[in-house]
């Protein structure tokens, strides 16, 4: 059992409270603090304005993702192999819209600073998509061999079956909006990659899967590509440089489920 697994079953066992206090007159939530006995007896509490990540982020894949010197190069490497594939199959052509960037991150959530970073590449879309589902099937498929050669796992469509039961709300606008929730009958998917705190985004449209020639006026009027493939890739990391602080910051938290965020950032 590696040092992190066992520091973190330990302290998972010894958590005795997490607790969130208030600033008296700001009205402000002030950071959640957590206690627990560490493996010496002696009891210790951390204040979450501390933690070096965002709360809703996975300290665990952030470390698995690959660092902020590789990051734009592997996401070259997936989008270009992904269009080239795509292309052949479809005889597609690609403009860039959009610009990269780098996004330091603001905060953590509970009023502290993260030490993470997120890159974001440009959109890649395409000048045209098939009209069939059965096409449409073929390019996930062919995404999802990459995507999942690359460490990002399957693509999941939003929306899907399970989220629609799961959500009567989404169901019934859906419903009303485009008349149908069976995704052989919409004219857009799109989905999402994500694994070890990266992302490969795909959103699918053709107007012509749309019978009611609604869609097409809706994209004429917008200047909206009604016909395309859309790419993208993100990754919210490290620089090499920052792993070893990373971790000196991340274990006095080690074990503990960070809490709800007390703040925007």
């Amino acid at each position: 059992m590696s040092r992190w697994a066992f520091k973190s079953t330990f302290r998972a066992a010894l958590v005795t409270a997490a607790v969130a206090s208030f600033v008296g007159m700001s009205g402000c939530a002030a950071a959640p603090t957590s206690s627990y006995i560490n493996a010496a007896g002696t009891e210790v509490t951390v204040n979450w304005k501390d933690y070096p990540a965002h709360a809703y982020s996975l300290a665990e894949e952030i470390l698995a993702a690959p660092v902020k010197e590789d990051a734009e190069g592997v996401s070259a490497a997936i989008l270009d192999e992904l269009k080239a594939a795509l292309t052949e199959e479809f005889e597609l052509q690609w403009a860039a819209n959009g610009e990269s960037g780098w996004y330091p991150e603001q905060g953590n959530g509970y009023g502290g600073k993260a030490m993470t970073t997120t890159f974001n590449s440009v959109s890649w879309d395409s000048d045209n998509a098939p009209v069939g589902s059965s096409d449409w099937e073929e390019i996930l498929a062919i995404t999802n061999r990459i995507t999942s050669a690359g460490g990002l796992g399957a693509v999941k469509l939003s929306p899907d079956a399970a989220s629609l039961k799961n959500d009567p709300a989404w169901h019934q606008e859906l419903l009303d909006k485009h008349g149908t929730t069976d995704p052989n009958k919409l004219y857009w998917w799109t989905g999402t990659a994500y694994a070890n705190s990266q992302w490969l985004s795909i959103a699918l449209v053709n107007v012509d899967r749309d019978t009611t020639g609604k869609a097409a006026a809706e994209y004429e009027k917008s200047g909206l590509p009604p016909r395309s493939i859309s790419l993208s890739y993100g990754v919210t990391t490290l620089a090499r440089q920052d792993l070893a602080a990373f971790r000196d910051a991340l274990e006095p938290f080690e074990g503990l489920t960070p809490p709800e965020a007390t703040t925007s950032d």
